[in-house]
């Protein structure tokens, strides 16, 4: 679905008796995205740094395991835990984490992945939090044909419009200038939620739509 807001308008008296226009138009559409993605972490507190690395490592390689999930990133840090009493700091173990992002088309599979994401890395003892759960347009719905048809929208709707002046003020109207900026698209809202004892799945938000906005200024000059 299209929308056309117009958002301001000038008119300026150029030479030659010819009168120029300029405005500013919003155009919108909207597009369904079609992938669900969220970002996992898995944490550990206060453990050797042999041991740290052990389950870190255990969790990645589950990871690698996952066919029916795209499962990317893998950033992971081992840093000492330091504490400080009396003035004074020693340290006190390691503490580790590694996040991995994952998406899927299919809401199902992908809760179904964070579920037994959650009992896999409760196995090595290791606390799990689920991050940035969004739907997203996939590379495959090409958002730059969108933008196209949109740009194509707005140079027939301003060629239109030059048509429609000449007639009612009995003068020649042409489009002389269209500068287009693009406001790319709105997401919805990240959600965000810890992944406990009484926690069987991440929330899932709506599958809204989200739009398209070109903002188009142009310059119509009647003589």
């Amino acid at each position: 679905m299209k929308k056309y807001i117009t958002l301001l308008s000038m008119l300026t008296f150029v030479s030659n008796a010819a009168t120029e226009i300029s405005f500013s138009k919003t155009f919108e559409a909207s597009i369904k995205p079609d992938t669900l993605v969220s970002s996992l972490t898995f944490t550990s507190s206060k453990l050797s740094q042999e041991l740290t690395t052990q389950k870190l490592t255990a969790i990645s390689d589950y990871m690698s395991s996952i066919k029916n999930i795209k499962i990317e990133g893998g950033s992971y840090s081992i840093n000492p835990h330091m504490v400080y009493e009396n003035q004074k700091s020693y340290q006190d173990g390691y503490d580790g984490y590694v996040t991995h992002n994952a998406s899927s088309k299919n809401s199902k599979e992908l809760n179904k992945f964070i579920r037994d994401a959650k009992r896999a890395g409760e196995k090595e003892k290791l606390s799990v939090s689920v991050s940035n759960v969004a739907w997203n347009v996939s590379p495959e719905q090409n958002i730059d044909a969108f933008s196209d048809s949109l740009r194509v929208e707005s140079i027939l709707w301003a060629r239109n419009y030059a048509n429609k002046l000449s007639s009612k003020l009995s003068l020649s109207c042409s489009v002389s200038k269209i500068d287009f900026v693009s406001s790319g698209y709105a997401y919805p809202v990240a959600m965000k939620a810890m992944v406990g004892e009484n926690s069987d799945r991440a929330p899932t938000p709506m599958q809204d739509d989200k739009k398209i906005q070109l903002n188009a200024n142009v310059t119509v000059v009647c003589k």
